[in-house]
């Protein structure tokens, strides 16, 4: 699914999630109503008819309404505000412990290699992983806001009962619901359903709290009638609360089912092999425990699982994931129901895998870097800018075996170093560093009086591997190091987040590639720290930022390398970028910019900071239609080069529109939203 379609669908659920919310609420507060007219008719008439009652009481459904949305609001509203950790509050939640980036548990590794894969694979940084060490079912959830702090959580029994291509499509599975947008509303869900899940939960306490003086209330007849009133209060609002019980669970099955057919579609897309993902929904179907959670949170977090967290569901329609059978028909039409079947037959392809590799005497070679990618792109290719566009939160299979040589390519110590929190420190610190030697000599000197000695000597080691790492691997070693860094505590975070801004301050003047290097890591790092929290949006008109893009584009145009900010010095080049520029502006509906020493508008890397603050918070069509021309321009002269590629990349995914690593070779076009 073209991924600007998928955001639009999800907000669209949003506005279905809220009318029911809302026709939910009323049915609650009616309920209530009904039951405090009916008793007050009773006692004013002292039980003997119902003349009096009076059900047409305004002001008393005034006071209950006003009651009940207070009740429910605020439950809700407290949900929301301890949820806005996102996805490491849901991980703890369900007892979850993150994964260390350096751990050597084999089954660990295996899930760590294949996260780490996708990630690089969608473009977007490397999610902290958590393990369900309690849970020996097979199940798996994504949990967060935006993509910069989304966590995956996997059960322990999930890395234990399946092989690599199984565990694959489980993880591509959880990666679509990343980039089509569902976690956000996943979340959202919870702190909506749980207000009017509430009226239930109170009288449920009630009722226990009661109940442990039970015993004593009934030596006393007036205590005892208390008792008697107060269960029986109870028992009413645990009856009224089931109506919000029956909304709650009608709406997580109505929002989760359908995204999960198409979580399964996006994950074989994303991994071209029916089989990994329909294998595991096999597995699942075929072990005892199957899918199930244990944690008492199960039934308050079944819709952002892999597969049906509960043993069973009252009704089909409260179910929140499709039937195995139908859903793994929907992979794999020839399966006929037999899951034991399907585990004989896996052991055997198990056993031959085995063999095989027993019986090859060398394992195969690495391709060198220049076979990475058709040798005609090695340094710039052909590219369709709709066809950069599609790319948007649509990776493939190319994009995985691609991650896949990125990763073994990359050297050993710089690999080791990236997976270790402290380490990859010191790989940041060392990708800031200067290539003239006097500053870089002012940059160690500064790192040695606010960082420790081994992080100065760590620095040191690494930067010969960072001074010859060719730029394709620049932004997906960041997004490597991410992962690495969620690991660090808080306070080390700061000193580090002060670090980086001091090295990129110290010259007095920012290089493009600091600029993308600031802006990426921190931007990331500063929502999993609660430093920056997700961006709400503000501008759904491009005019109200027009200047920013403008801005941006200029930017675009002469970035033709990352190193530095280039200014053309040969006067057709000028000319070029001005007529790109022009392009750009036309064809995204940004108007004509025929003024254009507009201008290819003069900019400062600084300024570029506050035009991507204001971007974040633009509306997903003005994000589209931005990205639409910043293709259209580095593509006007019908070839794009790594640089371009990769600011083009760190820019997009900054905004939440990640990119997978060399988005060629795409047929897929996407169709431009309508002009303001």
């Amino acid at each position: 699914m073209d991924f600007f379609a998928a955001q639009d669908l999800r907000r669209r659920k949003t506005k279905w999630l809220v009318l029911l919310y809302a026709f939910s609420l009323l049915a609650i507060t009616i309920a209530l109503y009904l039951v405090a007219a009916v008793a007050i008719g009773f006692a004013t008439t002292g039980g003997q008819g119902g003349r009096h009652f009076d059900l047409l009481n305004l002001p008393l459904y005034a006071v209950i309404a006003g009651a009940t949305c207070l009740v429910i609001g605020g439950a809700s509203l407290s949900k929301i505000i301890e949820l806005r950790s996102g996805g490491q509050h849901i991980a703890s939640q369900l007892g979850g412990t993150r994964i260390p980036a350096s751990t050597t548990d084999l089954d660990e590794r295996k899930l760590l290699n294949v996260v780490e894969e996708m990630a690089l694979a969608s473009g977007i940084s490397v999610p902290p992983v958590y393990i369900l060490n309690d849970e020996p079912g097979i199940n798996a959830f994504a949990a967060g806001y935006t993509p910069a702090d989304a966590v995956i959580g996997v059960n322990r029994g999930t890395i234990q009962q399946l092989n690599r291509d199984e565990l694959q499509g489980v993880i591509a599975h959880e990666f679509s619901h990343i980039l089509n947008g569902d976690m956000r509303l996943n979340i959202r869900l919870i702190g909506f359903l749980f207000g009017i899940q509430m009226l239930t939960m109170i009288g449920y306490f009630v009722m226990r709290a009661v109940g442990t003086g039970s015993r004593r209330s009934r030596r006393n007849d007036k205590e005892g009638g208390g008792v008697a009133l107060i269960l029986a209060i109870a028992f009413g609002l645990i009856i009224i609360g089931y109506v919000g019980q029956f909304f709650a669970r009608w709406i997580k099955a109505m929002v989760s089912r359908q995204r999960e057919y198409l979580a399964d579609a996006s994950a074989v897309q994303f991994t071209r092999y029916p089989n990994g993902i329909g294998g595991a929904l096999k597995v699942i179907g075929a072990t005892h425990g199957g899918s199930k959670i244990e944690s008492p949170e199960a039934e308050q977090l079944s819709h952002m699982f892999f597969a049906n967290s509960l043993s069973s569901s009252l009704f089909s329609m409260f179910a929140t994931h499709p039937p195995l059978v139908p859903r793994i028909q929907k992979l794999d039409n020839s399966f006929n129901g037999d899951f034991k079947g399907y585990l004989k037959i896996r052991q055997r392809i198990a056993a031959a895998r085995a063999e095989k590799r027993r019986k090859e005497k060398q394992p195969a070679s690495i391709s060198p870097l220049g076979k990475m990618f058709p040798p005609e792109i090695a340094e710039k290719f052909s590219v369709d800018p709709t066809l950069l566009l599609a790319a948007i939160g649509s990776p493939n299979l190319k994009d995985v075996k691609r991650s896949q040589s990125l990763l073994k390519l990359l050297p050993e110590q710089l690999s080791i170093a990236a997976h270790h929190p402290f380490s990859a420190r010191c790989v940041a610190f060392a990708m800031l560093a200067s290539e003239d030697v006097e500053l870089r000599e002012q940059q160690l000197t500064l790192l040695e009086s606010t960082e420790d000695a081994p992080t100065l000597a760590t620095t040191k080691k690494l930067l010969p591997l960072l001074d010859v790492l060719p730029l394709v691997y620049r932004l997906p070693v960041m997004e490597m190091i991410q992962g690495s860094l969620a690991d660090v505590s808080p306070q080390q975070y700061k000193q580090f987040r002060q670090t980086v801004i001091s090295l990129v301050k110290l010259d007095q003047k920012t290089s493009l590639f600091e600029f993308v290097v600031k802006h990426h890591l921190l931007m990331h790092l500063d929502r999993r720290f609660a430093y920056q929290r997700p961006p709400k949006v503000i501008y759904k008109n491009a005019a109200k930022l027009n200047r920013e893009i403008e801005l941006m584009l200029s930017a675009f145009a002469s970035a033709s390398a990352l190193g530095s900010v280039l200014q053309s010095k040969e006067k057709n080049d000028v000319a070029d970028a001005r007529q790109a520029y022009r392009l750009a502006m036309q064809v995204a509906g940004f108007g004509d910019a025929e003024e254009s020493d507009a201008e290819l508008r003069s900019w400062e890397v600084e300024q570029l900071e506050a035009c991507m603050y204001k971007l974040h918070r633009a509306s997903l069509p003005v994000k589209k239609r931005f990205l639409y021309a910043a293709a259209v321009l580095i593509t006007y002269d019908h070839e794009i080069t790594i640089a371009e590629s990769e600011f083009f990349r760190a820019v997009a995914e900054s905004l939440d529109c990640p990119v997978p690593v060399f988005a060629a070779g795409r047929t897929k076009r996407v169709t431009m939203p309508e002009q303001d």
